[in-house]
């Protein structure tokens, strides 16, 4: 196994490495009257990765993801795309930036095709005039366009784009919003509990699913209760308490109940050896 870095302090406002974040969250605040949901949260996301994000019930987790997909506004601090900062005053604007969410409930219409979900919102108009004026939809052209975005993730177990996603497993609905998120986001891909409601099987499916796409060069926010599933895809883990990030950890170098220690406040990441932690640590 290479050498850690040594874990970041308080003294250290970048992690110890040399790659630039493609995403980053700067001391987020957020309030709702006395309760404090995000206390100065800080996240890094770098290419090429799988960053899981865990936190117990109130850890402030959901708000520090709705954050970064422009469902909530925060009172304080900053984001970063590419090292510029940038405004997600909705999700249309972090859809804009290059930012696609993947949530729990998967905001599919289960009456539409497959290919009409995958272009929900951004649906191809027919050339010409019957296009530009009569607002016709290229329907052919999104069918192709599904086929080629759910071959280019491998999603195999869908034969027909032209199949209404309310016949599809719980599985195949899953990959129907994943392949959408990454058709269309450029830059990161969040995906809130992928594995949550489904079974065994199409928990394997989606995993593999989520590594394809890493391997296709979108980075991932993967946010889940699922410790096994956390520690099998995550190059780093990032643990959120009290509103703030305490530790982000190296899956090679600590065990599941190492993080749900630290998750818990049961033990202080500082007590944790060198090689539990991942660049972006200690704070």
């Amino acid at each position: 196994m290479s050498e850690k870095p040594a874990p970041e302090t308080a003294a250290s406002d970048t992690p110890a490495t040399d790659q630039t974040p493609i995403l980053q969250a700067r001391g987020l605040v957020k309030r709702y009257g006395r309760v404090t949901a995000l206390a100065g949260a800080d996240l890094e996301l770098y290419p090429g990765e799988i960053l899981a994000v865990i936190g117990d019930n109130g850890a402030g987790k959901s708000s520090l993801i709705k954050a970064l997909s422009g469902a909530l506004a925060p009172d304080a601090g900053e984001i970063l795309v590419d090292s510029a900062p940038v405004r997600l005053p909705s999700p249309i604007a972090a859809r804009e930036a290059g930012i696609e969410t993947v949530h729990q409930s998967l905001a599919v219409s289960p009456s539409l095709d497959i290919a009409t979900n995958l272009f929900l919102g951004r649906e191809l108009r027919k050339p010409g005039i019957l296009g530009s004026v009569f607002r016709m939809l290229d329907r052919s052209r999104m069918r192709d366009e599904a086929r080629r975005h759910l071959d280019d993730l491998g999603i195999m177990t869908i034969q027909n784009p032209g199949q209404a996603v309310e016949t599809l497993s719980g599985g195949q609905r899953q990959a129907v919003a994943v392949a959408r998120a990454a058709a269309f986001g450029n830059k990161v891909v969040i995906m809130d509990e992928p594995t949550a409601a489904l079974g065994v099987r199409e928990s394997r499916a989606v995993l593999d699913l989520i590594l394809r796409v890493r391997d296709n060069g979108l980075p991932v926010i993967l946010i889940s209760h699922n410790m096994p599933h956390v520690f099998e895809v995550a190059d780093r883990v990032h643990v959120q308490r009290l509103g703030r990030r305490i530790a982000t950890l190296d899956p090679a170098g600590c065990g599941m109940a190492d993080a749900v220690a630290v998750m818990t406040g049961a033990v202080d990441p500082a007590d944790l050896p060198e090689e539990a932690h991942a660049p972006g640590g200690l704070l």
